[in-house]
């Protein structure tokens, strides 16, 4: 029997905290652009980027992207107006790069994303290192919060660009505050400083008819309530670490998590043989999909290697979306059980 909802319309329902009819996923129902703008990341993911930063590659970092190591441009949170300038967004092509990117695409069968690389948090951190910038929360939590509101009201400007060109669904905004073990921070610092700054950017979305998603790498669980009191929607790319069905179960009536992918264990590593990887696609539609609400599949295994070993991540990648589709097809056919194990 098929389907009587598109991708588009049954992944705009978990969005929106509604029953789905079958588990959507980002990873067939979705497509976005914007992770790569110039005034983000130097052009192609590195080179200097809009704010005087210089983006490199090295292997060491398994070619991730990261600021040039050692090179930061402030040193002192309380002096941030003297040296931070905020990109002048005016000067972008806007409508050029809007019109080249979304030509010949069909936006009325998936939900059409824009993603904002580095964030308040994470910007912050680009100009300053990460641990002067988390020493900088603790002892100068006044100038932290100027120069992030600063970059909050930026990012909105960025939006609002977005909204005018793209008419995107969904605005994803990139802050990994936690480590994959705990938070890089204590909570009080985070609803002190950050959160008030993530309600603002929520709020301003909303206002702009798109839905905000939270993107947060590591174990930031104990954020959740956090996260719905900002407005966000949802919250993107979570990791295996963190407990997913109790969040699940607790607020999938108003909350979405999106990920489960175990990206950091035995099926995320370039040694993960296809029957890991399939199972692993296996596990998080049986023990998250069965809820058949507040749960989006995501997964990618991001290690990238060398493109002459048959197990890179190419590979394993299109294992994921193979598995996935033949999960969908049989949820379609209604010979697919939650809860199981169908490795």
């Amino acid at each position: 029997m098929a389907f009587s909802l598109s991708p588009r319309e049954n992944y705009l329902l978990a969005l929106n905290h509604q029953p789905t009819e079958y588990t959507p996923a980002s990873v067939t129902d979705s497509f976005g652009v914007g992770r790569s703008l110039p005034f983000e990341r130097g052009p192609g993911g590195s080179g200097i980027d809009g704010f005087g930063v210089n983006w490199v590659a090295p292997w060491s970092a398994v070619a991730a992207a990261l600021p040039e190591p050692g090179v930061f441009m402030l040193t002192d949170v309380t002096e941030w107006k003297k040296v931070v300038n905020m990109p002048d967004l005016s000067i972008y092509d806007w409508e050029g790069t809007s019109a080249a990117e979304l030509n010949g695409v069909d936006r009325s069968s998936k939900v059409f994303e824009v993603a904002s690389m580095n964030s308040i948090y994470e910007r912050m951190a680009t100009l300053m290192g990460f641990e002067e910038t988390l020493i900088a929360l603790v002892e100068e939590p006044e100038a932290s919060y100027e120069l992030l509101s600063a970059l909050a009201d930026w990012k909105i400007e960025v939006m609002k660009y977005f909204a005018k060109y793209y008419q995107p669904d969904t605005f994803i905004f990139f802050d990994d505050v936690a480590t994959e073990h705990r938070l890089f921070m204590s909570p009080a610092t985070y609803k002190a400083i950050i959160k008030p700054l993530h309600t603002r950017m929520c709020q301003a979305a909303r206002e702009l008819g798109i839905i905000p998603i939270q993107h947060t790498c590591g174990k930031a669980d104990s954020l959740v309530q956090d996260m719905i009191d900002e407005g966000c929607a949802a919250w993107h790319a979570v990791q295996a670490t963190n407990e997913i069905e109790s969040v699940i179960e607790t607020y999938g009536d108003i909350f979405t998590i999106m990920g489960g992918f175990n990206s950091n264990g035995p099926p995320g590593q370039q040694s993960a043989t296809e029957e890991m990887v399939r199972a692993e696609v296996n596990r998080c539609i049986s023990s998250y999909g069965k809820y058949g609400k507040g749960y989006i599949f995501g997964g990618n295994i991001v290690n990238p290697i060398d493109p002459s070993d048959p197990t890179n991540t190419g590979i394993n990648n299109t294992y994921i979306l193979d598995e996935f589709i033949k999960i969908r097809k049989l949820q379609e056919e209604g010979s697919w059980e939650y809860g199981l194990s169908h490795a």
